[in-house]
């Protein structure tokens, strides 16, 4: 997609989100849903995702952990999924009922999870099976680090894993090679470590290698890396990124950041302009080369929503310190 039209689409969904949903929304959780559709297939329509946000309000309760601030996030994220609002809605319970009973904990990370689990009920309880073994494997190798930001990534690849604690080693060793190339350890490394397993359970020692170098590149051309970005980074290593796909990823992000709406969040500029790629090449003959499965869009999906979860818990962060601004390297 050209750079002009990712722009055009941002400027046209943002208004309509905010009037939708209230300037109360934090504006980095807006930015992530605008990116859902600007850099997605799916056409914007308020009026259909209007009919998604209620039927979800209407399901859940008055408590509930998709009310609030990830209410438009999860509401976004079944409209682009299917269609029928009242469905979705129900379905999106079920699913999570199914996660929950298998010992995940009630927070939005598993509805976040849910979204990712097949409509049919056998399906969806073996994928979250295999989720919460990968997730308890992975627990015991980082006892602290692991939480429930690591559902998404654990329900989808815990189907991909026919030894779940084989995975999670292999995880386990691509976060100390990468901590060892100078990637900042944390949540956001844990992630980066579970995204380059996509498409082969199996350790390959050049992978981190290439995410080093691929953080380099984009570093060369002036771009600023931070955690959040580690994941995304990760799932260019699996694509085999090419000289050209960097170079449109640095032109995008530098377009991006010069809008308005990025001005204090340069760094979801680079983020969408690494996704516009990576959406690319999910549908092109690079794919197919490595064999990926049509669910990498679920992949992307998730990382939009685990960014913007982390944007605002920081936004909540910052005003009950009394503000403050991004930090970064």
């Amino acid at each position: 997609m050209e750079t002009a039209m990712i722009k055009n689409r941002y400027e046209m969904i943002y208004p309509k989100l905010v009037d939708l949903f209230s300037w109360t929304v934090d504006k980095r959780v807006l930015l992530s849903i605008a990116g859902i559709y600007a850099l997605g297939e799916k056409e914007f329509d308020a009026r259909r995702l209007r009919e998604v946000a209620d039927a979800l309000k209407k399901r859940s309760g008055l408590f509930s952990r998709v009310r609030g601030q990830f209410h438009p996030l999860i509401s976004a994220l079944l409209d682009v999924s299917g269609d029928g609002a009242t469905e979705m809605a129900d379905d999106l319970f079920e699913k999570q009922e199914i996660l929950h009973g298998l010992g995940f904990r009630n927070t939005i990370h598993s509805y976040l999870a849910a979204t990712l689990l097949p409509d049919e009920e056998g399906e969806a309880r073996r994928e979250a099976i295999a989720g919460k073994m990968l997730y308890d494997e992975m627990k015991r190798r980082h006892r602290f680090l692991t939480s429930d930001d690591d559902y998404t990534f654990a329900v989808l690849l815990g189907s991909q894993a026919t030894s779940p604690s084989e995975l999670a080693d292999v995880m386990h060793r691509y976060y100390q090679d990468l901590k060892v190339r100078g990637f900042r350890f944390g949540n956001e490394l844990q992630w980066m470590s579970q995204t380059v397993t996509y498409g082969n359970a199996a350790y390959e020692e050049n992978r981190s290698a290439k995410a080093s170098e691929i953080r380099n590149r984009l570093k060369a051309e002036g771009l600023k890396i931070k955690p959040i970005h580690y994941p995304a980074i990760g799932l260019l290593t699996v694509f085999h990124v090419e000289q050209s796909q960097i170079e449109r990823i640095v032109e995008t992000a530098k377009a991006l950041s010069e809008m308005k709406l990025f001005r204090w969040y340069k760094e979801m500029a680079l983020s969408a302009a690494i996704q516009s790629v990576l959406m690319e090449m999910t549908t092109g003959e690079q794919a197919a080369h490595i064999g990926i499965a049509a669910s990498v869009e679920q992949v992307l999906r998730a990382q939009q929503a685990i960014m913007a979860s982390s944007g605002a818990a920081a936004a909540a962060a910052a005003a009950s310190a009394g503000g403050g601004g991004d930090g970064g390297s």
